[in-house]
């Protein structure tokens, strides 16, 4: 490995290590001074990527559902919808949630000055009330039908199953290689009138235009 790679490698961990704090802040996480390593913060998107192209560092160590949560924080921080005068934005789970005791870590959490609300439903013509709307696995076999009630409006889809993001939705968050990545679909942002910062976009494995 070459002196260069080691150089970049170091100052991409530092800053990484940083945003991890600012990120377990954020989230209302508490980190143990009892445990050194950095596997045991909670990471948000940013600083979860640059920990996990990081030699040694890997996602995997953390629960995935866990990581995923922090990833989903930034994803709607960094993300800007053509009206956002309203006091909420409104995170929907489609059918059966992953996330499990992991979200409340996500509830009621503020950005700028909106506070994020959970909600649930099965019902596919609920959708459109929402900001935001995760896709699970489990309902990928209706993702067309899914995204016909929501494309061309101001919301954010997010998924995390192999290959999303070139059907259309607009963040996917897969597994490579054990670590969580994610992708973003630039002209499915666009059509939904959002718009991705390109803080956000320089740290995706993909970016589809």
């Amino acid at each position: 490995m070459s002196l260069e790679h080691d150089r970049i490698t170091k100052v991409w961990t530092m800053r990484g290590c940083m945003l991890v704090k600012q990120a377990a802040s954020a989230l209302g996480y508490r980190h143990n001074s009892n445990q050194s390593s950095l596997r045991h913060l909670p990471i948000l998107a940013l600083c979860g990527l640059l920990l996990a192209y990081s030699p040694g560092i890997q996602a995997e160590q953390q629960p995935e559902y866990r990581l995923k949560v922090a990833f989903l924080y930034n994803f709607i921080a960094y993300t800007e919808w053509p009206d956002q005068q309203n006091l909420n934005l409104n995170f929907c789970i489609y059918g059966e949630d992953p996330f499990g005791e992991h979200l409340q870590h996500l509830w009621g959490k503020k950005t700028n000055e909106q506070e994020i609300l959970i909600r649930h439903t099965h019902n596919i013509e609920d959708l459109s009330m929402y900001q935001i709307v995760f896709i699970p696995r489990s309902v990928m076999h209706d993702l067309n039908a899914i995204l016909n009630q929501l494309n061309g409006k101001p919301i954010l889809t997010i998924s995390d199953s192999p290959n999303a993001s070139l059907q259309d939705v607009v963040i996917n968050m897969p597994l490579k290689e054990g670590k969580v990545t994610f992708e973003a679909n630039i002209a499915s942002a666009k059509r939904n009138g959002l718009k991705l910062s390109s803080q956000l976009l320089r740290f995706a494995s993909e970016v589809y235009q």
